[in-house]
Protein backbone atom coordinates (compact mmCIF):
# COMPACT_ATOMS: atom_id res chain seq x y z
CA UNK A 1 0.00 0.00 0.00
CA UNK A 2 2.72 2.32 0.86
CA UNK A 3 4.56 1.75 -2.64
CA UNK A 4 1.11 2.45 -4.53
CA UNK A 5 0.96 6.24 -2.21
CA UNK A 6 4.26 6.16 -3.18
CA UNK A 7 3.96 5.96 -6.79
CA UNK A 8 0.65 8.19 -6.81
CA UNK A 9 2.76 10.77 -4.74
CA UNK A 10 5.62 10.53 -7.79
CA UNK A 11 2.92 10.53 -10.42
CA UNK A 12 1.19 13.73 -9.44
CA UNK A 13 4.43 15.54 -8.88
CA UNK A 14 6.00 14.62 -12.49
CA UNK A 15 2.89 15.49 -13.96
CA UNK A 16 2.98 18.92 -12.30
CA UNK A 17 6.08 19.68 -12.76
CA UNK A 18 5.91 18.98 -16.42
CA UNK A 19 3.60 21.49 -16.18
CA UNK A 20 5.21 24.16 -14.45
CA UNK A 21 8.41 23.37 -16.90
CA UNK A 22 6.40 23.10 -20.16
CA UNK A 23 5.26 27.56 -19.25
CA UNK A 24 8.76 28.59 -17.91
CA UNK A 25 9.13 30.19 -21.44
CA UNK A 26 6.31 32.22 -21.15
CA UNK A 27 7.44 33.81 -17.46
CA UNK A 28 7.68 37.97 -17.47
CA UNK A 29 10.55 37.90 -15.37
CA UNK A 30 10.21 41.63 -14.90
CA UNK A 31 9.98 43.71 -11.39
CA UNK A 32 7.20 44.56 -9.35
CA UNK A 33 6.45 47.75 -10.84
CA UNK A 34 6.76 46.38 -14.05
CA UNK A 35 4.42 43.98 -13.38
CA UNK A 36 2.08 45.99 -11.30
CA UNK A 37 1.97 48.68 -14.77
CA UNK A 38 0.84 45.21 -16.90
CA UNK A 39 -1.97 44.09 -14.08
CA UNK A 40 -3.64 47.75 -14.79
CA UNK A 41 -3.80 46.90 -18.60
CA UNK A 42 -3.67 43.34 -19.12
CA UNK A 43 -5.66 41.12 -17.31
CA UNK A 44 -3.07 38.17 -18.08
CA UNK A 45 0.16 38.77 -18.84
CA UNK A 46 2.02 36.19 -21.21
CA UNK A 47 5.16 36.37 -23.13
CA UNK A 48 4.65 35.88 -26.71
CA UNK A 49 8.43 36.26 -27.49
CA UNK A 50 11.40 37.86 -26.53
CA UNK A 51 14.62 39.18 -29.24
CA UNK A 52 17.64 41.08 -28.60
CA UNK A 53 18.49 44.21 -31.07
CA UNK A 54 22.28 44.09 -32.43
CA UNK A 55 23.51 46.62 -34.67
CA UNK A 56 26.97 45.55 -36.31
CA UNK A 57 28.86 44.55 -32.52
CA UNK A 58 26.64 47.15 -30.66
CA UNK A 59 24.14 45.28 -28.56
CA UNK A 60 21.63 47.75 -28.40
CA UNK A 61 18.41 46.44 -26.78
CA UNK A 62 16.38 43.52 -25.36
CA UNK A 63 12.78 43.46 -26.21
CA UNK A 64 9.70 41.46 -24.99
CA UNK A 65 6.10 41.14 -26.21
CA UNK A 66 3.53 40.56 -24.17
CA UNK A 67 -0.56 39.70 -24.33
CA UNK A 68 -3.06 38.64 -22.64
CA UNK A 69 -3.75 35.02 -24.26
CA UNK A 70 0.59 34.72 -25.49
CA UNK A 71 -1.01 35.28 -29.21
CA UNK A 72 -0.10 37.86 -31.72
CA UNK A 73 -1.95 39.86 -33.39
CA UNK A 74 -3.84 41.06 -29.78
CA UNK A 75 -5.76 44.16 -29.75
CA UNK A 76 -4.16 44.28 -26.16
CA UNK A 77 -0.35 44.09 -25.77
CA UNK A 78 2.64 45.90 -23.88
CA UNK A 79 6.55 46.16 -25.34
CA UNK A 80 8.97 46.03 -23.35
CA UNK A 81 12.41 47.22 -24.50
CA UNK A 82 15.41 47.29 -21.97
CA UNK A 83 18.39 49.38 -23.41
CA UNK A 84 21.90 47.65 -23.26
CA UNK A 85 23.58 51.03 -23.69
CA UNK A 86 23.36 54.69 -23.35
CA UNK A 87 21.17 56.57 -25.63
CA UNK A 88 20.64 60.47 -26.20
CA UNK A 89 16.77 61.22 -26.64
CA UNK A 90 17.52 63.51 -29.53
CA UNK A 91 18.92 59.92 -31.35
CA UNK A 92 16.08 57.76 -30.01
CA UNK A 93 13.57 60.17 -31.45
CA UNK A 94 15.73 60.72 -34.99
CA UNK A 95 15.98 56.70 -35.46
CA UNK A 96 12.17 56.06 -34.64
CA UNK A 97 10.99 58.86 -37.19
CA UNK A 98 13.54 57.18 -39.53
CA UNK A 99 11.77 53.70 -39.09
CA UNK A 100 8.31 55.52 -38.94
CA UNK A 101 9.11 57.14 -42.57
CA UNK A 102 9.89 53.64 -44.28
CA UNK A 103 6.08 52.72 -43.58
CA UNK A 104 4.55 56.24 -44.57
CA UNK A 105 5.34 59.53 -45.84
CA UNK A 106 4.76 61.96 -43.54
CA UNK A 107 3.90 66.16 -44.53
CA UNK A 108 5.46 68.89 -42.40
CA UNK A 109 2.74 69.00 -40.13
CA UNK A 110 1.94 65.06 -39.53
CA UNK A 111 6.01 65.12 -38.74
CA UNK A 112 6.23 67.68 -36.50
CA UNK A 113 2.82 66.38 -34.46
CA UNK A 114 4.61 62.38 -34.35
CA UNK A 115 8.17 64.63 -33.29
CA UNK A 116 6.07 66.36 -30.48
CA UNK A 117 4.70 62.48 -29.40
CA UNK A 118 8.26 61.02 -29.57
CA UNK A 119 9.52 64.26 -27.52
CA UNK A 120 7.05 63.12 -25.23
CA UNK A 121 7.54 59.46 -24.91
CA UNK A 122 11.28 59.57 -24.78
CA UNK A 123 13.91 60.66 -22.20
CA UNK A 124 17.90 60.25 -21.94
CA UNK A 125 18.39 56.88 -21.84
CA UNK A 126 21.04 54.70 -19.91
CA UNK A 127 22.33 51.35 -19.73
CA UNK A 128 19.20 49.15 -18.22
CA UNK A 129 16.39 52.07 -18.84
CA UNK A 130 13.10 50.34 -19.17
CA UNK A 131 10.74 51.72 -22.43
CA UNK A 132 6.64 50.10 -22.08
CA UNK A 133 4.68 50.47 -24.82
CA UNK A 134 1.01 48.99 -23.94
CA UNK A 135 -1.59 49.14 -26.94
CA UNK A 136 -4.91 49.27 -25.85
CA UNK A 137 -7.48 48.77 -28.44
CA UNK A 138 -7.05 52.09 -30.14
CA UNK A 139 -5.10 53.57 -27.64
CA UNK A 140 -1.65 53.87 -26.20
CA UNK A 141 0.08 54.39 -23.21
CA UNK A 142 3.97 54.76 -22.79
CA UNK A 143 5.98 54.32 -19.90
CA UNK A 144 9.51 55.32 -19.53
CA UNK A 145 11.26 53.73 -16.06
CA UNK A 146 7.97 52.79 -14.71
CA UNK A 147 6.67 56.80 -15.19
CA UNK A 148 3.82 56.98 -17.52
CA UNK A 149 5.02 59.34 -20.09
CA UNK A 150 2.32 59.83 -22.93
CA UNK A 151 -1.21 58.72 -23.63
CA UNK A 152 -2.72 59.14 -27.11
CA UNK A 153 -5.79 57.85 -29.45
CA UNK A 154 -3.75 58.55 -32.29
CA UNK A 155 -4.28 54.98 -34.22
CA UNK A 156 -2.01 55.86 -36.99
CA UNK A 157 0.41 56.60 -35.05
CA UNK A 158 0.37 54.07 -32.69
CA UNK A 159 0.00 51.33 -35.21
CA UNK A 160 3.19 52.70 -37.43
CA UNK A 161 5.12 52.44 -33.89
CA UNK A 162 4.41 49.49 -32.88
CA UNK A 163 4.64 48.06 -36.84
CA UNK A 164 8.38 49.11 -35.82
CA UNK A 165 8.84 46.15 -34.45
CA UNK A 166 5.85 44.02 -35.40
CA UNK A 167 4.84 44.53 -39.22
CA UNK A 168 5.94 41.29 -41.19
CA UNK A 169 8.62 43.37 -43.61
CA UNK A 170 10.36 45.09 -40.34
CA UNK A 171 13.80 46.24 -41.07
CA UNK A 172 15.77 43.35 -38.89
CA UNK A 173 12.84 40.09 -40.02
CA UNK A 174 14.55 37.57 -37.62
CA UNK A 175 14.31 40.27 -35.01
CA UNK A 176 10.35 40.33 -35.26
CA UNK A 177 10.25 36.54 -35.73
CA UNK A 178 11.96 35.89 -32.45
CA UNK A 179 9.52 38.83 -30.63
CA UNK A 180 6.36 37.19 -32.43
CA UNK A 181 7.24 33.87 -30.71
CA UNK A 182 8.16 32.26 -34.62
CA UNK A 183 11.67 31.55 -34.26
Amino acid sequence: MQKKLHLIFILIFLSFSDVVLSNTKNIIEEDQKTLNILKNYLSEQIVVGKANFKFLFWNMYDAKLITESGDYPSKKFALILRYNKDFSKKSVVDETINQLEKQKTYNQQELEEVKALLNRAFREIKKNNKFIGIKNNNEAVFYFENEKVLETNNTEFINHFFDIWLRKDSQNPEFTRNLLGKS
